[in-house]
């Protein structure tokens, strides 16, 4: 078995992981609760880092949606919410 099956396989055992935690946080966006929103989006980004280390790229695919626009949605939701420090 070749490396892109591996990684297809590891993608396909952790679907509907990332998206749930996704639309949580733009509903607790939506909210107002920022502290809680803070939280939520530091769990995604801490999430998403782990497929870095296990080895994913930017451009393999995680429920569909490529590594690099996962990491860009959080940094935009952080960004224009106010998040930074």
């Amino acid at each position: 078995m070749d490396n892109s099956c591996v990684k297809e396989i590891k993608v396909m055992r952790k679907t509907n992981i990332i998206t749930p935690m996704w639309k949580n946080c733009l509903n607790i966006l939506q909210t107002g609760d920022m502290e809680l929103a803070d939280t939520k989006l530091m769990e995604l980004v801490w999430k998403l880092a782990d497929y870095t280390m296990l080895g994913y790229k930017d451009a393999d695919r995680i429920e569909g949606v490529k590594l690099e626009v996962w990491k860009e949605r959080c940094w935009f939701a952080i960004e224009n919410n106010g998040l930074l420090d």
